[in-house]
């Protein structure tokens, strides 16, 4: 089991597909999801901690979950930290997952308590599908975790040659080799 893992969720070729998503597009929609989740939930966030007691009161203790005021806290430090991990794309998955916690159990409250309501639970819904989504096919190249991930996985060596993209015809990127040159070396 733990040789499935290796080999699957922590290869490089996984956390390469997951963190540094190919196209444009794709990734431009990954970062309009992250800043519009993160932004939204970062009042939810903080509505929990403006008044800790009435959150906990109005909703922790319906759930029957222990230590309501703690919950309230955790709850809203949960939101606003993966908040702030799924707009900049820093530790992303362990923020879309803080915030696809709080509204699963958000959804289950408001299913206890008002039934299958569409008006309250349309919110819940919402979150709770864009952080499973950011969750789930990963932050996109335009986050800090893509930037991190790439320069732990580009070759070591620095002698190998550096790709760079440089600008030839009327719009065209190509790659050209550049050497990287050591500090004993002169330049001709």
């Amino acid at each position: 089991m733990n040789s499935f893992l290796t080999r699957s969720f922590l290869s490089p070729s996984f956390v390469s597909r997951y963190f540094l998503r190919q196209g444009v597009l794709a990734n431009v929609g990954l970062l309009l999801l992250r800043l519009a989740i993160g932004t939204m939930m970062i009042h939810h966030g903080q509505e929990k901690l403006a008044n800790p007691e009435f959150f906990a009161t109005n909703y922790v203790v319906p759930l029957h979950l222990p230590f309501p005021l703690l919950m309230a806290h955790l709850a809203g430090f949960a939101e606003i930290f993966g908040s702030w991990c799924v707009i900049l794309g820093v530790f992303s998955p362990f923020g879309a997952l803080a915030l696809a916690g709080t509204m699963t159990v958000a959804a289950y409250h408001h299913i206890l308590t008002s039934g299958f309501n569409i008006y309250v639970l349309e919110l819940v819904v919402l979150y709770l599908g864009g952080s499973a989504a950011i969750l789930l096919v990963g932050p996109g190249r335009f986050s800090f975790d893509a930037g991190i991930i790439s320069s732990l996985l580009a070759p070591q060596s620095a002698s190998a040659p550096v790709h760079s993209a440089v600008r030839q015809g009327p719009g065209a990127l190509r790659p050209v080799a550049i050497e990287a040159f050591s500090a004993d070396q002169k330049l001709r």
